[in-house]
């Protein structure tokens, strides 16, 4: 450090001259520098102070012109829009069948589904599902409002839906195992299942055990049944009724089984008589082979009592006979790979109303054999063969084509 400059520290710090025998004029120089660096000092401390107020007005003004962050009315609106989705379900179909019928040898759009739903507040949500077609016209397949504010474990629906009658009704066609709906069901409830409006309330049974869960679900429809059904009559002024138990257990870590029932009562005619009961009995055996390999077997069967009059004189008189036809199907299958799966569908119905001097046999049955091709959870493409011989005479051979996708919000994706 030369002597200058320790000069300069030493009387900056004001410990006083190193040297005492600095020349004046080096002091001279020093106080004048030191007087220099002060000056300096001065002038940046003012010019900082002067930008900081700057920027503070800047800032003021910014906030004043600019109002505070806050939700657009846009985003406000856009938390009330429903979750849409579309599902699209397209059918090909070559029949032996020389019926000339709609659906039959073609290839359409058996159903496209609109689905809306959202929260209307913390304890109930709407659902609605209209349907288009080009073989059926266009309708409303549910439109029901669920309600959870009844208890812990209760629940209720009123609106149009489908009640839980067994395990194929319930479900929309996207979510079949097959092409098309088990027999029993496409003659007993309907082709699409038994989709009514009423209301119908379902809880969790309060049992001390937890090993099986059992699920009550009872409700009151309005009468009638689906299309080309004939359980009940086309009537809708009398209202039928059901209620359904579901027991549910885990038998081991790979393996659970539900088995449930359903009691059904409704009129075959506009009359005020209840003369139709029907049981309802399900069993489904799940078993993971593997944690990608997956075997279903699912199986119903639907036992009715009828008390219907039949005419026998010719004065008009009447005598109450018992009717009761009865019909089930067994379901296999079994899941090769999270995208490939096969299976086969078993089929016996005793027709309601089958004149039995004509029939050739007591009942219609079916085999069916499928084939599945899960590309996503949001596309699946199936390839199905089906036999089928008729009580009344005859039989025919199917060849079913089916591709189903979904886009958007779809409640019940993909199985």
């Amino acid at each position: 450090m030369s002597r200058t400059a320790a000069c300069l520290l030493s009387f900056a710090l004001g410990i006083g001259p190193v040297w005492a025998d600095a020349a004046p004029d080096e002091l001279a120089f020093l106080r004048q520098s030191v007087q220099q660096l002060t000056s300096t000092v001065t002038e940046l401390t003012t010019t900082v102070q002067s930008q900081q107020q700057r920027i503070v007005q800047l800032e003021g003004r910014s906030a004043a012109a600019i109002p505070a962050a806050r939700p657009s009315a846009t985003s406000n609106l856009s938390a009330f829009n429903p979750e849409i989705g579309v599902l699209a379900d397209i059918v090909g179909q070559v029949s032996e069948s020389g019926t000339d019928g709609e659906g039959n040898d073609k290839l359409s759009a058996r159903e496209v589904e609109l689905v809306f739903g959202h929260a209307i507040d913390p304890y109930s949500r709407l659902d609605v599902t209209a349907t288009f077609s080009d073989v059926e016209e266009a309708g409303l397949e549910e439109a029901y409002i669920t309600h959870w504010g009844l208890g812990e474990h209760a629940r209720l629906r009123i609106g149009r839906f489908r009640p839980k009658v067994g395990k194929a009704a319930p479900l929309h066609r996207d979510s079949l195992d097959t092409v098309d709906e088990p027999l029993v069901v496409a003659q007993y409830l309907g082709a699409e299942g038994l989709s009514r409006t009423g209301v119908d309330v379902s809880g969790f049974l309060p049992v001390p055990w937890t090993a099986v869960t059992h699920e009550l679900t009872a409700g009151m429809l309005e009468g009638g049944v689906g299309e080309g059904a004939g359980l009940f009559g086309e009537a809708r002024r009398r209202p039928s009724f059901y209620a359904h138990l579901k027991n549910f257990w885990d038998i081991t870590e790979a393996s659970n089984a539900e088995l449930g029932a359903t009691s059904l009562a409704g009129s075959r005619d506009a009359d005020s008589n209840y003369e139709v009961h029907a049981l309802g009995l399900d069993a489904t055996l799940v078993h993971h082979v593997t944690p990608t390999n997956k075997l279903k077997w699912q199986n119903e069967v639907y036992l009715q009592h009828r008390d219907e009059s039949v005419t026998f004189a010719d004065d008009g008189s009447s005598t109450s006979v018992s009717n009761a036809p009865w019909g089930l199907y067994s379901l296999l299958d079994y899941r090769l790979s999270p995208r490939f799966g096969v299976g086969g569908r078993f089929d016996y119905v005793e027709p309601i109303d089958l004149d039995s001097t004509v029939a050739a046999r007591d009942a219609d049955t079916a085999w069916s054999g499928y084939v599945s091709l899960y590309q996503s959870e949001f596309a699946r493409w199936r390839l199905q063969y089906r036999h089928t011989d008729f009580a009344a005479g005859g039989d025919d051979n199917t060849v079913l084509v089916q591709g189903t996708v979904a886009i958007g919000v779809h409640k019940h994706q993909i199985q």
